[in-house]
């Protein structure tokens, strides 16, 4: 977390806005495609998530993010997991699954991974996918359902464009900040001013599933 102790000039504050709006503006054209890419997606979240490390956000405290073991095997299915505590429970392993494709063959064999999440060490799993491609549960592969059942526990986060656009933002602006002539610290310091995780309906509803 950036220390609370450090202050954002209106100088700074100012260029950080720019450099979003910037970002924002180039994006929202392409964002269409940019929700089918996994990678930066879970990024971005990873990014956003990683500002609330130490924090307590929907009754669920962060500990640590941490990658998937062992990764041959996942494959870069499950993007990261979340370390949390919640009350009155033990340590909880959140995985967070970002599933934006539209192949239902590609589904079927990701959810055939994703059916032995506990095989990674995870206690929950997090899906977060399109809200499109989920309304119509019988558009949808038949795996799916079974994965999202009570039996299973995995939990199904609906991806917004709102949203998207907010990760990819954040993502953009850290990699572009020498162009924008920023620093990690102003940018982080930032984000925590105006977008914080603790504020975000996105980021309440994946911790919400520790908690299931």
């Amino acid at each position: 977390m950036t220390s609370p102790d450090f202050q954002l000039s209106s100088a700074d504050a100012s260029a950080v806005a720019t450099a979003f709006a910037v970002e924002r503006q180039v994006l929202t054209p392409e964002l269409s495609q940019s929700i089918a890419d996994k990678e930066k997606i879970a990024a971005g979240l990873l990014l956003w998530l990683s500002l609330a490390i130490g924090c307590t956000i929907a009754n669920v405290y962060i500990e640590s993010i941490d990658r998937i073991y062992p990764p041959g095997r996942n494959g870069g299915l499950i993007d990261f997991k979340v370390v949390c505590l919640v009350p009155d429970r033990s340590q909880i392993h959140l995985g967070i699954c970002i599933l934006p494709f539209t192949d239902p063959e590609l589904v079927s064999e990701a959810c055939t991974r994703l059916l032995v999440y506990k095989d990674f060490g995870l206690d929950r799993l997090c899906l977060l996918r399109q809200a499109d491609l989920m309304t119509d549960v019988r558009l949808l592969p038949l795996c799916l359902p079974k994965l999202l059942s009570p039996d299973i526990g995995g939990h199904f986060i609906p991806l917004k464009s709102k949203d998207l656009l907010t990760v990819l933002a954040m993502l953009s602006v850290f990699k572009h900040k020498h162009q924008h002539e920023l620093t990690t610290q102003m940018i982080r310091t930032y984000i925590l001013q105006t977008e914080p995780p603790s504020k975000s309906g996105l980021i309440h509803n994946i911790l919400t599933t520790a908690q299931y």
